[in-house]
């Protein structure tokens, strides 16, 4: 509308004119084969975006002191992000180990009575619209983490929508993110058939396979907020959905603080573990170690944790979410009993707390 020429890469759709700020739609790019099938509409605005991001930094224990209060957005845009939605079935079928047992005592043992059994299914699983995000712009880990879209808003594709907002065509192809999308399906399946393997005390896959069966591939743009922001010369991009609100991205980890809560929690469950083990009159130097060692293996699985919550981004292995209600539809479900195995474990006089002695008690109960 004000006369300037917009330069643009070959995959945009939309896009706003710096001169005057109107919206500008690139109707070719969504025209003939390009028109994909179906959009969701932008239901957060900008500024539920900008809060988002604040409220994300809260309760992050490892985050810099200074990293909400020095880092500056740098840009923030709402993008309708390209997706193809695979639906379709996979077949399972799977052979297991499965072991119940039965613990009792007897005198001074704790006996454990195994019985063994040889577990086969065969089902098939459906899937329905799949999503894998079709631009290469956009990093697969991080649309893979705002999932999932709610389906019960997609509506038929209108460009009426486009307006205020960035848009991308495809430049990934439908068999490339296919493969994703398959690999999703066939982990779910695995998961869903061996769930059936049900009353057992441990269950273990001997062999499994799946084959995927593709029977629908749909085009769709979904609605995504890119928050782009700067501190102490790095650049972290975080990704809001622009439909349920999930706001995702990966965080710095503060050294300093991260040792402050090792070292805190380490003296914590030492002192804890001590005072259980360092007590009674025979204290030897290997209880020390002991009680070390109880403490270090907490306070590393708290540290674990601590910096997961910092890095959440990641690749979606499963598709759980797009799977058929009812789960797996079986059709070979085949228990067979093998063998009968027993272990015999004696049981220990172990001190207790306050220096007393527990003489032949089972250190697990009875069951």
């Amino acid at each position: 509308s004000c006369g300037a020429e917009l330069i643009c890469d070959e995959t945009t759709a939309a896009t706003k004119c710096p001169y005057c700020g109107n919206n500008t739609i690139i109707p070719g790019q969504f025209a003939g084969t390009l028109k994909p099938d179906y959009v969701i509409p932008f239901r957060k605005e900008k500024k539920e975006a900008v809060d988002a991001l604040k409220n994300y930094y809260k309760g992050k224990m490892l985050l810099p002191g200074s990293f909400s209060n020095s880092n500056h957005l740098e840009e923030i845009k709402g993008v309708y992000v390209p997706f193809w939605l695979y639906s379709g079935h996979v077949d399972a079928r799977g052979l297991y180990d499965a072991r119940q047992d039965e613990i009792h005592r007897e005198g001074e043992y704790e006996v454990t009575r195994s019985r063994h059994y040889e577990a086969d299914r065969e089902g098939t699983v459906s899937f329905s619209r799949i999503p894998a995000d079709a631009s290469s712009k956009m990093p697969d880990d991080l649309m893979d983490s705002i999932e999932p879209f709610d389906y019960s808003e997609i509506t038929d594709f209108s460009l009426s929508y486009m307006p205020g907002y960035l848009a991308n065509k495809y430049d990934v192809g439908k068999k490339e993110c296919g493969r994703r999308a398959e690999e999703r399906a066939r982990h779910s399946a695995a998961d869903e058939l061996q769930a059936t393997v049900q009353g057992y005390t441990s269950v273990t896959a001997r062999t499994h396979e799946e084959k995927a069966v593709s029977e629908k591939v749909e085009y769709a743009v979904f609605p995504v907020w890119l928050l782009s922001t700067q501190w102490e010369g790095q650049n972290f991009l975080f990704a809001m959905n622009g439909q349920t609100g999930k706001m995702i991205g990966n965080l710095p980890v503060s050294k300093a603080r991260q040792a402050i809560w090792f070292l805190g929690s380490f003296v914590i469950f030492l002192l804890i573990f001590g005072s259980f083990l360092l007590t009674g009159e025979d204290t030897t130097a290997s209880s020390y170690v002991i009680a070390a060692a109880f403490a270090l293996i907490p306070s590393v699985i708290l540290n674990m944790v601590l910096v997961s919550q910092m890095k959440p981004v990641a690749r979606e292995s499963r598709a759980a979410a797009y799977a058929a209600s009812g789960g797996v539809r079986l059709r070979v479900k085949n228990d067979r009993y093998i063998r009968t195995t027993e272990s015999r474990v004696k049981l220990q006089n172990r001190q207790e707390p306050g220096g007393g002695v527990n003489h032949g008690r089972p250190p697990h109960g009875h069951r």
